[in-house]
Protein backbone atom coordinates (compact mmCIF):
# COMPACT_ATOMS: atom_id res chain seq x y z
CA UNK A 1 0.00 0.00 0.00
CA UNK A 2 1.25 3.48 -0.86
CA UNK A 3 2.58 5.51 2.05
CA UNK A 4 2.22 8.89 0.40
CA UNK A 5 0.86 11.64 2.59
CA UNK A 6 -2.27 12.02 0.49
CA UNK A 7 -2.99 8.28 0.54
CA UNK A 8 -2.64 8.33 4.32
CA UNK A 9 -5.18 11.12 4.64
CA UNK A 10 -7.73 9.11 2.63
CA UNK A 11 -7.54 6.01 4.84
CA UNK A 12 -10.59 6.75 6.96
CA UNK A 13 -14.00 6.09 5.38
CA UNK A 14 -16.56 8.86 5.40
CA UNK A 15 -18.78 8.55 8.46
CA UNK A 16 -21.22 10.74 10.34
CA UNK A 17 -19.90 9.29 13.60
CA UNK A 18 -16.26 10.25 13.06
CA UNK A 19 -14.84 13.76 13.05
CA UNK A 20 -12.84 14.08 9.79
CA UNK A 21 -10.35 16.55 11.27
CA UNK A 22 -9.55 14.12 14.07
CA UNK A 23 -8.72 11.50 11.46
CA UNK A 24 -6.74 13.95 9.32
CA UNK A 25 -4.60 14.99 12.26
CA UNK A 26 -3.95 11.39 13.32
CA UNK A 27 -2.96 10.24 9.84
CA UNK A 28 -0.95 13.36 9.07
CA UNK A 29 1.01 13.18 12.31
CA UNK A 30 1.63 9.44 11.95
CA UNK A 31 2.84 9.93 8.37
CA UNK A 32 5.38 12.51 9.51
CA UNK A 33 6.64 10.18 12.23
CA UNK A 34 6.86 7.20 9.85
CA UNK A 35 8.73 9.08 7.18
CA UNK A 36 11.04 11.32 9.21
CA UNK A 37 13.23 9.17 11.45
CA UNK A 38 14.92 12.07 13.20
CA UNK A 39 11.54 13.56 14.08
CA UNK A 40 10.26 10.19 15.33
CA UNK A 41 13.34 9.63 17.47
CA UNK A 42 13.15 13.12 18.95
CA UNK A 43 9.43 12.72 19.64
CA UNK A 44 10.06 9.55 21.66
CA UNK A 45 12.85 11.36 23.52
CA UNK A 46 10.41 14.24 24.16
CA UNK A 47 7.80 11.87 25.58
CA UNK A 48 10.07 9.77 27.77
CA UNK A 49 10.87 12.18 30.65
CA UNK A 50 7.22 13.21 30.86
CA UNK A 51 6.15 9.68 31.79
CA UNK A 52 5.67 8.78 35.47
CA UNK A 53 8.53 6.28 35.10
CA UNK A 54 10.89 7.15 32.23
CA UNK A 55 11.97 4.19 30.12
CA UNK A 56 15.40 2.87 29.26
CA UNK A 57 14.85 2.95 25.54
CA UNK A 58 17.22 0.83 23.49
CA UNK A 59 15.43 1.25 20.18
CA UNK A 60 13.93 4.69 19.66
CA UNK A 61 12.65 4.34 16.08
CA UNK A 62 9.33 2.51 16.43
CA UNK A 63 6.98 1.32 13.73
CA UNK A 64 4.06 3.75 13.56
CA UNK A 65 0.61 2.31 12.91
CA UNK A 66 -2.85 3.85 12.76
CA UNK A 67 -6.30 2.29 13.04
CA UNK A 68 -4.91 -0.57 15.11
CA UNK A 69 -7.97 -2.80 15.41
CA UNK A 70 -8.56 -5.24 18.25
CA UNK A 71 -11.68 -7.09 19.48
CA UNK A 72 -12.66 -4.25 21.83
CA UNK A 73 -12.25 -1.35 19.44
CA UNK A 74 -9.70 0.59 17.45
CA UNK A 75 -6.60 2.44 18.65
CA UNK A 76 -5.79 5.69 16.86
CA UNK A 77 -2.02 5.30 16.76
CA UNK A 78 0.55 2.80 18.03
CA UNK A 79 4.30 3.25 18.25
CA UNK A 80 5.52 -0.34 18.24
CA UNK A 81 9.04 -0.80 19.60
CA UNK A 82 8.97 -4.59 19.39
CA UNK A 83 8.36 -5.83 22.92
CA UNK A 84 7.08 -2.43 24.07
CA UNK A 85 4.51 0.00 22.70
CA UNK A 86 3.24 3.54 23.04
CA UNK A 87 -0.54 3.53 22.60
CA UNK A 88 -2.06 6.85 21.53
CA UNK A 89 -5.65 8.03 21.76
CA UNK A 90 -6.33 11.26 19.88
CA UNK A 91 -9.22 13.64 20.46
CA UNK A 92 -9.87 17.10 19.07
CA UNK A 93 -12.83 18.45 21.06
CA UNK A 94 -14.78 15.29 21.86
CA UNK A 95 -14.44 13.33 25.10
CA UNK A 96 -13.48 9.73 25.70
CA UNK A 97 -16.23 7.16 25.65
CA UNK A 98 -16.94 5.32 28.92
CA UNK A 99 -14.10 2.94 29.87
CA UNK A 100 -12.34 3.62 26.57
CA UNK A 101 -8.83 3.64 27.99
CA UNK A 102 -9.62 0.65 30.21
CA UNK A 103 -10.35 -1.36 27.06
CA UNK A 104 -6.98 -0.36 25.62
CA UNK A 105 -5.24 -1.39 28.84
CA UNK A 106 -6.98 -4.76 28.92
CA UNK A 107 -5.95 -5.41 25.33
CA UNK A 108 -2.35 -4.30 25.83
CA UNK A 109 -1.93 -6.50 28.91
CA UNK A 110 -2.97 -9.58 26.95
CA UNK A 111 -0.89 -8.77 23.87
CA UNK A 112 2.01 -11.20 24.22
CA UNK A 113 4.09 -9.25 21.73
CA UNK A 114 4.39 -6.33 24.17
CA UNK A 115 5.97 -8.42 26.90
CA UNK A 116 7.91 -5.44 28.26
CA UNK A 117 4.77 -3.38 28.66
CA UNK A 118 3.17 -0.29 27.19
CA UNK A 119 2.38 3.34 27.96
CA UNK A 120 -0.97 4.94 27.20
CA UNK A 121 -0.82 8.51 25.90
CA UNK A 122 -3.84 10.77 25.43
CA UNK A 123 -3.64 13.83 23.16
CA UNK A 124 -6.59 16.24 23.15
CA UNK A 125 -7.62 19.74 22.18
CA UNK A 126 -7.92 20.87 25.80
CA UNK A 127 -6.72 19.77 29.21
CA UNK A 128 -10.39 19.64 30.25
CA UNK A 129 -10.63 16.44 28.21
CA UNK A 130 -7.92 14.73 30.24
CA UNK A 131 -9.56 11.85 32.06
CA UNK A 132 -9.44 8.08 32.67
CA UNK A 133 -5.85 8.29 33.96
CA UNK A 134 -3.57 7.78 30.96
CA UNK A 135 0.14 7.42 31.63
CA UNK A 136 0.64 10.77 29.93
CA UNK A 137 -1.87 13.42 28.84
CA UNK A 138 -0.91 16.10 26.32
CA UNK A 139 -2.71 18.66 24.19
CA UNK A 140 -2.24 19.36 20.50
CA UNK A 141 -0.82 22.67 21.61
CA UNK A 142 1.96 20.69 23.32
CA UNK A 143 2.57 18.85 20.04
CA UNK A 144 2.68 22.17 18.20
CA UNK A 145 5.30 23.50 20.63
CA UNK A 146 7.39 20.34 20.22
CA UNK A 147 7.25 20.63 16.43
CA UNK A 148 8.01 24.36 16.53
CA UNK A 149 11.12 23.72 18.60
CA UNK A 150 12.10 20.89 16.26
CA UNK A 151 11.88 22.89 13.03
CA UNK A 152 13.73 25.79 14.65
CA UNK A 153 16.60 23.67 15.98
CA UNK A 154 16.78 20.51 13.84
CA UNK A 155 15.25 20.74 10.38
CA UNK A 156 13.17 23.47 8.79
CA UNK A 157 10.86 20.97 7.11
CA UNK A 158 8.02 22.36 4.99
CA UNK A 159 5.73 19.37 5.62
CA UNK A 160 6.17 19.64 9.38
CA UNK A 161 5.40 23.35 9.13
CA UNK A 162 2.35 22.50 7.04
CA UNK A 163 1.09 20.19 9.78
CA UNK A 164 1.70 22.94 12.34
CA UNK A 165 -0.31 25.34 10.16
CA UNK A 166 -3.18 22.86 10.12
CA UNK A 167 -3.14 22.69 13.93
CA UNK A 168 -3.33 26.48 14.08
CA UNK A 169 -6.15 26.56 11.51
CA UNK A 170 -8.11 24.11 13.65
CA UNK A 171 -7.50 26.17 16.83
CA UNK A 172 -5.19 23.49 18.19
CA UNK A 173 -2.03 25.57 18.33
CA UNK A 174 -1.06 27.97 21.13
CA UNK A 175 -4.15 29.47 22.74
CA UNK A 176 -5.11 32.91 21.44
CA UNK A 177 -6.37 35.64 23.83
CA UNK A 178 -9.89 34.86 22.60
CA UNK A 179 -9.55 31.12 22.21
CA UNK A 180 -11.75 28.76 20.25
CA UNK A 181 -12.71 26.95 23.43
CA UNK A 182 -13.76 30.15 25.22
CA UNK A 183 -15.87 31.22 22.23
CA UNK A 184 -17.83 27.98 21.90
CA UNK A 185 -18.23 27.73 25.69
CA UNK A 186 -19.51 31.27 26.18
CA UNK A 187 -23.24 30.81 25.53
CA UNK A 188 -23.64 27.50 27.42
CA UNK A 189 -21.74 29.01 30.37
CA UNK A 190 -24.33 31.78 30.76
CA UNK A 191 -26.69 29.28 32.40
CA UNK A 192 -24.31 28.25 35.17
CA UNK A 193 -25.26 30.95 37.69
CA UNK A 194 -29.05 30.56 37.53
CA UNK A 195 -28.77 26.77 37.51
CA UNK A 196 -26.37 26.77 40.46
CA UNK A 197 -28.66 29.16 42.30
CA UNK A 198 -31.60 26.79 41.81
CA UNK A 199 -29.53 23.87 43.09
CA UNK A 200 -28.32 25.88 46.08
CA UNK A 201 -31.84 27.02 46.96
CA UNK A 202 -32.95 23.40 47.07
CA UNK A 203 -29.99 22.36 49.22
CA UNK A 204 -30.85 25.17 51.64
CA UNK A 205 -34.02 23.23 52.47
CA UNK A 206 -31.93 20.40 53.93
CA UNK A 207 -31.41 20.32 57.70
CA UNK A 208 -27.98 21.79 58.44
CA UNK A 209 -28.58 22.31 62.17
CA UNK A 210 -26.36 19.33 62.92
CA UNK A 211 -23.39 21.58 62.14
CA UNK A 212 -24.13 24.04 64.95
CA UNK A 213 -24.74 21.13 67.29
CA UNK A 214 -21.40 19.52 66.39
CA UNK A 215 -19.48 22.75 66.83
CA UNK A 216 -21.02 23.40 70.23
CA UNK A 217 -23.43 26.23 69.48
CA UNK A 218 -26.95 26.37 70.82
CA UNK A 219 -29.26 23.91 69.15
CA UNK A 220 -31.67 26.70 68.20
CA UNK A 221 -28.94 28.95 66.79
CA UNK A 222 -30.06 30.53 63.50
CA UNK A 223 -28.88 28.81 60.35
CA UNK A 224 -29.15 31.57 57.74
CA UNK A 225 -29.23 29.64 54.47
CA UNK A 226 -31.41 32.30 52.84
CA UNK A 227 -31.30 34.33 50.76
CA UNK A 228 -29.07 32.43 48.39
CA UNK A 229 -27.45 34.92 46.06
CA UNK A 230 -24.06 35.45 44.45
CA UNK A 231 -21.81 37.65 46.57
CA UNK A 232 -18.04 38.08 46.85
CA UNK A 233 -17.73 35.84 43.81
CA UNK A 234 -19.32 32.86 45.53
CA UNK A 235 -22.70 31.16 45.51
CA UNK A 236 -23.72 28.81 48.28
CA UNK A 237 -24.81 28.49 51.90
CA UNK A 238 -23.55 30.30 55.00
CA UNK A 239 -24.07 27.55 57.53
CA UNK A 240 -23.16 29.40 60.75
CA UNK A 241 -24.29 32.84 61.83
CA UNK A 242 -21.96 35.52 63.17
CA UNK A 243 -18.78 34.36 61.43
CA UNK A 244 -17.18 33.16 64.67
CA UNK A 245 -16.36 31.23 62.66
CA UNK A 246 -18.59 31.11 59.62
CA UNK A 247 -18.78 28.01 57.46
CA UNK A 248 -19.63 28.49 53.79
CA UNK A 249 -20.23 25.62 51.40
CA UNK A 250 -20.83 26.18 47.73
CA UNK A 251 -19.10 27.32 44.57
CA UNK A 252 -16.43 29.98 44.28
CA UNK A 253 -17.09 31.28 40.78
CA UNK A 254 -14.65 34.18 40.94
CA UNK A 255 -11.76 34.16 43.40
CA UNK A 256 -10.85 37.85 43.00
CA UNK A 257 -12.48 39.03 46.23
CA UNK A 258 -11.04 36.12 48.20
CA UNK A 259 -7.63 36.54 46.48
CA UNK A 260 -7.43 32.88 45.39
CA UNK A 261 -6.99 30.97 42.16
CA UNK A 262 -8.91 27.75 41.37
CA UNK A 263 -7.33 24.55 42.62
CA UNK A 264 -7.18 23.42 38.97
CA UNK A 265 -7.56 26.25 36.47
CA UNK A 266 -8.20 23.78 33.65
CA UNK A 267 -11.32 22.47 35.39
CA UNK A 268 -12.90 25.80 36.28
CA UNK A 269 -14.57 26.92 39.53
CA UNK A 270 -14.22 25.03 42.80
CA UNK A 271 -16.83 23.56 45.08
CA UNK A 272 -15.50 24.50 48.48
CA UNK A 273 -15.83 24.92 52.19
CA UNK A 274 -14.56 28.31 53.32
CA UNK A 275 -14.00 29.15 56.97
CA UNK A 276 -15.00 32.79 57.52
CA UNK A 277 -14.10 35.09 60.39
CA UNK A 278 -15.61 38.56 60.96
CA UNK A 279 -12.45 40.56 61.61
CA UNK A 280 -14.31 43.79 62.38
CA UNK A 281 -16.78 42.17 64.78
CA UNK A 282 -14.36 39.88 66.63
CA UNK A 283 -11.13 41.87 66.44
CA UNK A 284 -10.47 41.58 70.18
CA UNK A 285 -10.23 37.79 69.99
CA UNK A 286 -8.76 37.44 66.49
CA UNK A 287 -5.23 36.82 67.73
CA UNK A 288 -6.36 34.36 70.40
CA UNK A 289 -8.43 32.46 67.83
CA UNK A 290 -5.85 32.06 65.08
CA UNK A 291 -2.79 31.60 67.27
CA UNK A 292 -4.50 29.17 69.61
CA UNK A 293 -3.37 25.61 70.13
CA UNK A 294 -6.70 24.36 68.77
CA UNK A 295 -6.48 26.28 65.49
CA UNK A 296 -2.85 25.26 65.05
CA UNK A 297 -3.87 21.61 65.46
CA UNK A 298 -6.69 22.09 62.95
CA UNK A 299 -4.33 23.52 60.34
CA UNK A 300 -1.76 20.81 60.93
CA UNK A 301 -4.31 18.01 60.67
CA UNK A 302 -5.80 19.26 57.42
CA UNK A 303 -2.42 20.03 55.91
CA UNK A 304 -1.25 16.51 56.72
CA UNK A 305 -4.39 14.79 55.45
CA UNK A 306 -7.31 16.45 53.71
CA UNK A 307 -8.26 13.37 51.72
CA UNK A 308 -9.53 14.20 48.24
CA UNK A 309 -9.92 17.86 49.15
CA UNK A 310 -7.32 20.52 48.41
CA UNK A 311 -6.37 22.34 51.62
CA UNK A 312 -5.55 26.04 51.23
CA UNK A 313 -4.28 27.97 54.25
CA UNK A 314 -5.15 31.53 53.31
CA UNK A 315 -3.90 33.21 56.44
CA UNK A 316 -0.50 31.75 57.28
CA UNK A 317 0.74 30.29 53.98
CA UNK A 318 -0.69 32.55 51.26
CA UNK A 319 1.29 35.18 49.37
CA UNK A 320 -1.64 37.56 49.84
CA UNK A 321 -3.36 36.45 53.07
CA UNK A 322 -7.09 36.98 53.50
CA UNK A 323 -7.95 37.29 57.18
CA UNK A 324 -11.69 37.17 56.48
CA UNK A 325 -11.53 33.81 54.68
CA UNK A 326 -8.55 32.05 56.27
CA UNK A 327 -9.13 28.40 55.37
CA UNK A 328 -10.38 26.65 52.24
CA UNK A 329 -11.12 23.00 51.49
CA UNK A 330 -11.96 22.59 47.82
CA UNK A 331 -12.14 20.48 44.71
CA UNK A 332 -13.20 21.31 41.13
CA UNK A 333 -16.97 21.58 40.70
CA UNK A 334 -16.57 19.53 37.52
CA UNK A 335 -15.29 16.64 39.63
CA UNK A 336 -18.01 17.04 42.25
CA UNK A 337 -20.80 16.86 39.66
CA UNK A 338 -19.16 14.27 37.42
CA UNK A 339 -21.66 11.63 36.32
CA UNK A 340 -24.76 13.59 37.35
CA UNK A 341 -27.50 14.19 34.80
CA UNK A 342 -30.62 15.44 36.57
CA UNK A 343 -31.35 18.39 38.85
CA UNK A 344 -32.13 16.02 41.73
CA UNK A 345 -28.82 14.19 41.31
CA UNK A 346 -26.91 17.45 41.45
CA UNK A 347 -28.79 18.60 44.56
CA UNK A 348 -28.01 15.28 46.24
CA UNK A 349 -24.36 15.56 45.23
CA UNK A 350 -24.15 19.10 46.64
CA UNK A 351 -25.56 17.93 49.98
CA UNK A 352 -23.40 14.80 50.07
CA UNK A 353 -20.18 16.64 49.25
CA UNK A 354 -21.09 19.50 51.57
CA UNK A 355 -21.61 17.12 54.45
CA UNK A 356 -18.40 15.26 53.65
CA UNK A 357 -16.22 18.36 53.69
CA UNK A 358 -17.85 19.74 56.86
CA UNK A 359 -17.25 16.39 58.56
CA UNK A 360 -13.61 16.64 57.50
CA UNK A 361 -13.33 20.11 59.03
CA UNK A 362 -14.96 19.10 62.33
CA UNK A 363 -13.50 15.62 62.66
CA UNK A 364 -10.75 16.59 65.11
CA UNK A 365 -13.08 18.66 67.34
CA UNK A 366 -10.61 21.56 67.29
CA UNK A 367 -13.26 24.11 66.28
CA UNK A 368 -15.66 22.79 68.90
CA UNK A 369 -13.06 23.19 71.65
CA UNK A 370 -11.98 26.59 70.37
CA UNK A 371 -15.52 27.96 70.07
CA UNK A 372 -16.47 26.79 73.53
CA UNK A 373 -13.38 28.36 75.05
CA UNK A 374 -13.43 31.74 73.31
CA UNK A 375 -17.14 32.25 72.66
CA UNK A 376 -18.95 30.90 75.74
CA UNK A 377 -22.06 32.97 75.04
CA UNK A 378 -22.73 30.75 72.04
CA UNK A 379 -21.84 27.42 73.63
CA UNK A 380 -24.33 24.94 74.97
CA UNK A 381 -24.78 24.63 78.70
CA UNK A 382 -23.79 21.32 80.31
Amino acid sequence: MSDSLFSALRKYPKSQELDPIENFITEGFAWLLRNKEELARDFVIYLNPKLPEPLSLTHTIPAWQTQHTFPGGQIDMVADLGQFAFIFEHKVWSYLSPEQLSKYRDYAKTNLKWSQGYKLILITGSTRQHEQNPDLALTWSDIYKFLKSWVETKSDDSLVRGFMDMLVEENLGPAAPVSYESIVSYIPAQSIKPNLQSITLRTADADWRWVSKRIGLKKDAPIPCMPVKPQWGRLGLDILDGWFPGIFIGVLLDGSDHCVQPSNSHLGPDFCLILDFAIDKWKTVEGDFFHSEEYTKLRSRLKANSGKWDFHDHRFEATKPNRWHPLHLRKPLAEVLRGTITFEQQVDRFILQGREVIELLLDGRELEDLTKRLHPAHSTTP
